[in-house]
């Protein structure tokens, strides 16, 4: 079996891509329908309210989980890419 010289299996720039804005974009689905399901949507006043936890606070922790899953993603397949 012939195998594929290395400069021929790099990846796309689409497809380095693709995995993080699908992390991006489940994570930020999921913040939007928390959103959703909060009937004053969002305030700052619950935000900025440490006693008890309310949906600004699961909305603002899904975007952020987004953000450092995509990130992650992007250097690790970065990482492999510079390695291979």
């Amino acid at each position: 079996m012939r195998s594929i010289p290395a400069r021929e299996a790099r990846l796309t720039r689409l497809q380095e891509f693709a995995l993080p804005i699908a992390l991006l974009a489940v994570f930020c689905g999921l913040a939007f329908f928390v959103m959703l399901n909060d009937i004053d949507f969002f305030s700052l006043q619950d935000l900025f309210d440490t006693h008890e936890l309310h949906h600004e606070h699961i909305v603002v922790a899904f975007l952020f989980c987004g953000i450092v899953a995509a990130t992650i993603s992007l250097i690790w397949n970065r990482q492999r890419h510079m390695d291979g």
